[in-house]
């Protein structure tokens, strides 16, 4: 759309409404940077003066942040050194607050522009310093994430000039150990592991995995630290080295009020962890040296303790701690998945350590008497199914869940059954024909099964109304279906025919009751969620695809359920996902036959092949050939008979000739050849060495090259193929050594680079030199055994291509003409 960026003053004068709509609707055009260079330069320049308002300063670095990224470097050349003075004199805390993100905003997208052009790039290398003074920790809250921000892109992109203040950015990032925005502690966490790299790595990297290894045990020590505060009151059966080398970190500062000081060390815990998360996922330049016994002591220790342990000891303190003990096991697993997925396989000796943890943790998060109400520890016992999905997917077959399958399963299936009101039956008999003492007795065997039905069901009714519900427990319902998908995948094969028999049971009666009354308007309470029926579709079709030998999969179940879900229910990724999962079925019902390949036609291949330059896909389908270079290099070798007969011939000159040298021969592979020679044959070698071979080819034909010779240093040869009819060819007669060559009726053009060449006289087919006019009969004889050698050569380069063959021809003939010169 034109005409849009005229109303660029327009958008940024706006004092009211929101400004970075404004900005995105008028980049989605991109004519601001179509415009005249002076156009362009009057609009930075408004940027320019506010930037010099302290009132209008917010909206000019907004502005100025989201042009920087497209903005011509030489606009941005001549005014980066007053952008800079002008971010740093906000980051200084010279400005207003909220001001001071939108600064390092912009120094942040002047760095990342600045790796575009050699100019910028040592400008900012030169500011840098003076950019890294305003970080301190007496900064705003508000300003932490956009500081980070600048500081992870400055240290990834200038490591060797932020190694300088080293120092000072480690303060820094400690001071924000106890903070509680989650941005922030990730932000932080990378912003430490590039730290240990910011200084260089030495030789073969050696400085850095120190400093990493280094870095690893510091931190695993300072948990291990804070991990023993928390357990301060708790019996523990872990052991743990007592000499710490934790990191130095400031001191934490506990009030006397239990539940605060137990939320500051919980606090700082978990960031720890997250740090030690970070460093074990992020990139680094070498290996990493991890320690996967001291890292697995970690998530272990953290895991050895329940909450039911903690309670016996029921100071304020403990309990205080033992309410955030859900937190610390779940960030203490998620680093357990940063591990599997690091080091994969591995893992394989920790095996059974992980999956007694996964059996541990489930058994000690079971809620007891919870149905038709929220579970307990349902964030914890979701985050372990997935660490199982994690752990299942990442080394499938040898996971080992099999040895946990019957408690892992009989957890699974506790959370993704849902609630099912109770019903009491009362059959009231006839008493018409009965005495007066078998009434007695049938009224106080009423009165009992009354009693048992009120202590059977759940609370009272009042109750019931509010708490006899599945509400909230959807996700842990949805983590538990794709953690038994995936368990089926891994070890469906290892796991007992009769708990398969169980769960097959289990799962497709589940699925009947969900499906059945889809459209009966009442609410199904966990698979109302369309992820849970999705996910229970999964599920019912790993059963099938994952069976054991003993026990058959409910396949056509499966295939009714999934017809069934593809046509009745209401939301489109349910259904959606039912057709594909139909599919499958269908592939195992009727497996596909063999393909039948019928060829194409001659004809029609001819045809497509005729019309592939005009395909608009010619370039994808058919790409031309490249030209193939082959550099041939070769000297001339004078024996010693050639020398001396040379010296007493009369009437050659005593000056040696040119040694001659092909540098490259270049061939255009538009057209195969089809001359083929048969040099094994002596009588047709020395033909071939005459010049006197007849060329008997079907279609075309190589015609000899002309070859030109400089006398110069530079000796360059140039090769040049010419085509000839059939007729042409059958005319031509050998010629005799003592003929006089006849002038060619037209001779290809050759572009020649470099000196003036002497006059050349032509031979046969080959130019030579006006000095190897003067042959003598007596070199021929001599000659004869460099002729033998290039027979050979030419036996060797029979089994090549036509395109090397042709070359080898051309080769041998002109090294012939050379040794009957010497």
């Amino acid at each position: 759309m034109e005409g849009v960026s005229k109303i660029f003053g327009g958008v940024v004068d706006v004092k009211e409404g929101n400004f970075r709509q404004l900005l995105v609707a008028l980049d989605e055009h991109q004519t601001l940077w179509t415009e005249p260079q002076h156009e362009i330069e009057s609009h930075f320049a408004k940027i320019g003066s506010l930037l010099g308002s302290a009132l209008t300063r917010d909206r000019g670095l907004t502005a100025l942040a989201h042009l920087i990224p497209q903005c011509p470097l030489d606009i941005l050349e001549g005014k980066l050194q007053y952008y800079i003075n002008v971010c740093a004199k906000v980051c200084n805390q010279r400005g207003h607050v909220a001001t001071v993100p939108l600064a390092y905003d912009v120094l942040k997208q002047l760095l990342l522009k600045s790796l575009e052009s050699s100019d910028l790039n040592k400008l900012i290398i030169s500011n840098i310093p003076k950019l890294l003074d305003n970080v301190t920790s007496n900064a705003d809250s508000s300003t932490r994430a956009a500081t980070l921000e600048f500081l992870e892109t400055a240290m990834r992109h200038y490591p060797g000039v932020t190694g300088s203040a080293k120092n000072r950015i480690e303060d820094y990032l400690y001071s924000l150990v106890d903070s509680d925005d989650a941005s922030v502690v990730h932000r932080t966490g990378t912003c430490l592991l590039l730290l240990q790299q910011i200084r260089g790595g030495g030789q073969h990297g050696t400085l850095h995995k120190k400093t990493w290894d280094e870095y690893q045990c510091k931190l695993v020590d300072s948990i291990h630290e804070l991990l023993g505060r928390v357990f301060e009151h708790t019996p523990e059966t872990f052991d743990v080295d007592e000499n710490l080398e934790c990191l130095k970190l400031p001191a934490l500062v506990v009030e006397d009020e239990p539940v605060d000081a137990a939320r500051r060390i919980v606090t700082r815990l978990l960031n720890l962890i997250c740090y030690l998360e970070k460093a074990v996922v992020g990139a680094y330049p070498v290996a990493k040296p991890f320690r996967p016994m001291k890292l697995l002591n970690v998530v272990l220790r953290g895991h050895s303790v329940s909450c039911q342990m903690m309670a016996k000891n029921s100071i304020l303190e403990n309990v205080a701690l033992g309410m955030f003990l859900p937190q610390i096991q779940t960030q203490l697993l998620k680093l357990l998945d940063g591990m599997v997925l690091v080091l994969k396989s591995y893992l394989f000796p920790f095996r059974n350590l992980l999956t007694d943890l996964f059996d541990q943790c489930l058994k000690g998060t079971v809620t007891v008497d919870g149905k038709g109400r929220k579970k307990s520890y349902i964030s914890l016992r979701t985050k372990v199914y997935g660490s199982i999905v994690v752990w299942c997917e990442t080394v499938k077959f040898g996971s080992g869940v099999e040895e946990i399958s019957d408690s892992l399963l009989e957890n699974i299936v506790q959370d993704v059954a849902p609630y099912e009101p109770e019903v009491t039956l009362q059959v009231n008999a006839s008493r018409q024909k009965l005495s007066a003492k078998a009434k007695k007795k049938l009224q106080k065997e009423q009165n009992a099964a009354t009693a048992l039905a009120k202590n059977h069901t759940s609370g009272s009714l009042e109750i019931s109304k509010h708490l006899q519900s599945d509400y909230c427990n959807e996700v842990l319902c949805l983590a538990a279906l794709r953690c038994l998908a995936k368990v089926l995948d891994a070890a469906g094969c290892f796991i007992k025919p009769v708990m398969q028999k169980l769960l097959q049971e289990k799962i497709v009666s589940l699925c009947v009751s969900v499906f059945s009354q889809l459209n009966t308007g009442a609410k199904q309470n966990l698979y109302f969620e369309p992820n849970c029926r999705q996910a229970l579709l999964v599920a019912l079709n790993s059963l099938i695809i994952n069976p054991h030998h003993l026990c058959p999969p409910p396949l056509q179940y499966g295939v009714t359920m999934f017809s069934a879900a593809e046509s009745q229910d209401p939301n489109v990724d349910v259904r959606s996902k039912a057709a594909e999962l139909a599919r499958g079925a269908e592939t195992l019902l009727h497996p596909r036959k063999e393909v039948f390949y019928f060829p194409l036609e001659e004809n029609a291949v001819k045809d497509m092949l005729a019309a592939k330059k005009k395909h608009p896909l010619n370039a994808v389908f058919f790409q031309e050939k490249e030209k193939r270079s082959m550099p041939i290099t070769f000297e001339k070798v004078k024996t010693q008979e050639s020398s001396e007969m040379q010296s007493e011939s009369d009437d050659s000159p005593k000056e040696d000739e040119p040694i001659a040298r092909v540098e490259e021969i270049t061939i255009e592979e538009d057209q195969p050849s089809t001359v083929v020679y048969d040099l094994g044959d002596d009588e047709t070698e020395a033909d071939f060495n005459r010049g006197e071979l007849q060329k008997s080819t079907a279609e075309k034909t190589v015609e000899s090259a002309a070859i030109v010779l400089d006398s110069e240093e530079d000796n360059e040869i140039e090769v040049v193929e010419t085509e000839q009819t059939n007729e042409s060819k059958l005319q031509g007669t050998p010629k005799k050594p003592t003929e006089e060559p006849k002038p060619a009726a037209e001779e290809p053009s050759v572009e020649k680079l470099g000196t003036p060449k002497k006059p050349t006289q032509s031979i046969g087919d080959v130019k030579t030199p006006t000095s190897a006019q003067k042959r003598k009969p007596e070199a021929e004889e001599k000659s004869q055994q460099s002729e033998d050698v290039e027979g050979k050569r030419a036996k060797i380069a029979e089994g090549d291509d036509d395109i090397l063959a042709r070359v080898d021809d051309l080769v041998a003939e002109f090294v012939d003409e050379l040794n009957e010169d010497v």
